[in-house]
């Protein structure tokens, strides 16, 4: 048999293998969730493209991601997260803006004023006032006063539930001890029914009640 008769064409050999793309973000939330998911503004793109894990999605922001994405980036253990969603019976979400303090997340805060005060933020309030439940409610109403674009970002998250996981037991989830009050999380589902209420009775906004028709 001639030589060349016994030669077989060799399978071509794959290229350079490209490393898999983080899932896509969501640019809004949808009514049914999967998952627990985490809100990244375009601010949060330095901070993205410093942290292993995340920066894949520097240069899709704004959007929505897998909450364990984020905390197994952070060295937080995910477990939290799933504790935390079974508790509320269902995928919830958070975003860094609704926080009483920043600490890994950029975003704007401006200056709050309660009762003849001006405090630079809610952190601040918060910390010469005691974290007391009225106090959290006083500096929360007091920060969306003053920032609409964490009421929009607030009503941007249907009736998904709210819970913050991080390192405060009390604003929040611990997520080394899995339990919390999740403080922040109520207060502010608690605003977003009030505001929901407002405008489906016809209010302008949602810092006016709604206009009661004469029969």
């Amino acid at each position: 048999m001639h030589p060349r008769a016994m030669t077989r064409s060799l399978p071509m050999l794959p290229g350079p293998v490209t490393p898999p793309k983080p899932r896509i973000l969501l640019p809004e939330l949808p009514e049914t969730l999967s998952e627990p998911m985490f809100y990244l503004s375009r601010l949060q793109r330095s901070v993205l493209l410093s942290t292993p894990g995340l920066e894949g999605f520097a240069d899709d922001l704004p959007g929505w991601v897998p909450y364990r994405s984020v905390s197994a980036a952070f060295g937080h253990d995910v477990r939290a997260i799933g504790a935390a969603s079974k508790d509320t019976g269902r995928p919830f979400v958070w975003a860094p803006e609704l926080e009483n303090a920043r600490r890994d997340w950029y975003y704007i805060e401006h200056p709050l004023r309660i009762r003849g005060k001006v405090y630079n933020d809610i952190e601040r309030y918060i910390a010469s006032n005691g974290a007391t439940a009225s106090t959290v409610i006083e500096g929360i109403d007091a920060k969306l006063r003053a920032s609409p674009e964490v009421v929009s970002l607030l009503m941007s998250t249907r009736d998904h539930p709210l819970v913050f996981v991080g390192e405060d037991d009390v604003m929040g989830i611990d997520h080394r001890t899995f339990c919390g009050q999740n403080v922040l999380g109520s207060v502010y589902a608690s605003y977003r029914e009030e505001f929901l209420r407002r405008l489906s009775g016809g209010a302008p906004s949602v810092w006016d009640e709604p206009v009661l028709k004469n029969e």
